[in-house]
């Protein structure tokens, strides 16, 4: 039997030109990852976002609307655009925060949208897309749901 492909979900939080970020550092590496995570069994792909958004940054999102659907060798991803409405960040509290995890450095950061070309941004197939869709529709982006197949480094 083949490995079936872990489902996630994750969040474009965009506002006023700037996207929410997960800055890393691990295993000699510094890269930024979108707000997400892997769906729990009976999850909506939505409820899943809004979770891993609050545990990940401490703050509470709307759903926009679904942006991609993103597969690599490994997993199928659901993007959301989605609007922040409450909550403090940088106040998560979720498992990257725990003490003894040890899985190097989290830090939630803003990212300029203009800048992602010049950042190292996971899925990298996602972040092109998103910043084309970025430069060509302003902050409604487009009204279709692409899909975008990547490929894990």
């Amino acid at each position: 039997m083949a490995n079936q492909k872990r489902s996630r979900a994750a969040a474009i939080v965009l506002q006023d030109g700037k996207i929410v970020s997960m800055y890393r550092e691990f295993n000699g590496r510094k890269y930024n990852t979108f707000p997400g995570g892997g769906m729990e069994e009976g999850e909506k792909e939505e409820e899943c976002v809004k979770r891993e958004v609050y545990e990940e940054f401490g703050i509470q999102v709307e759903i926009v609307k679904k942006l991609y659907d993103y597969e690599d060798e490994k997993s199928i991803e659901h993007f959301y655009l989605c609007k922040w409405v409450a909550g403090e960040f940088g106040t998560g509290k979720g498992e990257e925060f725990q003490p003894g995890r040890n899985r190097g450095i989290y830090k939630p950061v803003f990212i300029n949208v203009l800048d992602i070309p010049n950042l190292t941004l996971f899925p990298e197939a996602v972040a092109k897309t998103f910043y084309d869709d970025y430069k060509k529709f302003g902050e409604k982006l487009d009204s279709k749901v692409k899909k975008i197949v990547g490929h894990r480094i």
